[in-house]
């Protein structure tokens, strides 16, 4: 027998034993009135995991349209598991708007079916996180720079924490959240609201915001670890203000002339004040540059 008959066969016969399984569950479930996991809604772990949809409508016009199928509830109605751990892990962001690929679930506060601009933009948005395809490494690693600010904020901000949330912030939660803008430009008129701003280099406002946060916790993060004590930056601060001193004293002594000659000088501008004035743009950068 050839090998591919033989794993069609088992293939054939796997998916016959998983169809009665299902249907012997199903039958069980209807039995029981619904209580068994992942059957009836009588059961409370399944209403605990897969609570009803305020809006069921809404979320099979929404699959119709861009292709994506998601459960859509208000978890400040509806229990959530997400909405239960998201606050404790971030408190920052743990009560935003979010797509639970696991689940396959939106939860967004207030929901009322995409009755705003700002819902119906929101619905598309978490459903590009819901989205299959083009989904990159960084797809399941979506709110891990986010999870671990939230984590770091709570044990006190240790630097090596700290630079792991930056870069994930950078490459993980940035590039997800360009993803999911993308896919909510795409349905845009469709859904009739404002599309998010898309650039050439396929990123978002939202995206770039996250990816500046992101640089900004890996460069304090990286000069927590290089100088734990703050010895050097209050050296350097120290020899700074010390060289600022003077440029300060001579840029008092300037602006009295300066301000003088230009109110005297009329149309003609005299070297005196070309001079002045240049002098006095060198002394700026220069207190600009110890700063």
């Amino acid at each position: 027998m050839p090998i591919s008959s033989f794993f069609g066969g088992v293939q054939r016969f796997a998916g016959q034993a998983l169809g009665q399984a299902q249907r012997t569950y199903k039958e069980l479930d209807r039995a029981s009135g619904g209580w068994l996991p992942g059957g009836g809604v009588a059961s409370p772990v399944t209403r605990a995991v897969f609570p009803p949809q305020p809006f069921p409508k809404r979320s099979e016009e929404l699959g119709r349209v861009t292709g994506v199928q998601g459960r859509f509830i208000d978890p400040e109605k509806t229990p959530s598991l997400v909405r239960q751990i998201a606050p404790v892990v971030a408190p920052l962001w743990g009560t935003s708007d979010y797509a639970n690929p696991l689940l396959n679930e939106v939860g967004m506060s207030g929901y009322a079916g995409g009755k705003t601009e700002r819902e119906r933009r929101t619905e598309v948005h978490e459903l590009g996180h819901l989205n299959p395809k083009d989904k990159g490494l960084y797809s399941y690693f979506g709110v891990l720079g986010r999870s671990l600010q939230g984590l770091s904020d709570r044990t006190g901000n240790l630097p090596l924490v700290d630079l792991a949330a930056g870069l994930a912030t950078q490459h993980a939660d940035a590039p997800e959240e360009d993803r999911a803008e993308r896919f909510a430009k795409k349905f845009a008129d469709k859904g009739n609201y404002s599309a998010p701003v898309i650039y050439e280099d396929n990123t978002s406002d939202y995206g770039n915001r996250l990816r500046r946060e992101g640089k900004e916790l890996t460069s304090r993060a990286i000069g927590k670890i290089t100088d734990p004590g703050g010895v050097v930056s209050r050296t350097t601060q120290f020899i700074n203000e010390q060289r600022a001193k003077p440029i300060r004293s001579e840029l008092t002594k300037i602006e009295p002339e300066l301000r003088k000659l230009l109110m005297s000088s009329g149309e003609q501008v005299s070297p005196e004040l070309m001079n002045l004035n240049k002098r006095h743009s060198e002394l700026q950068r220069q207190l600009e540059s110890l700063k």
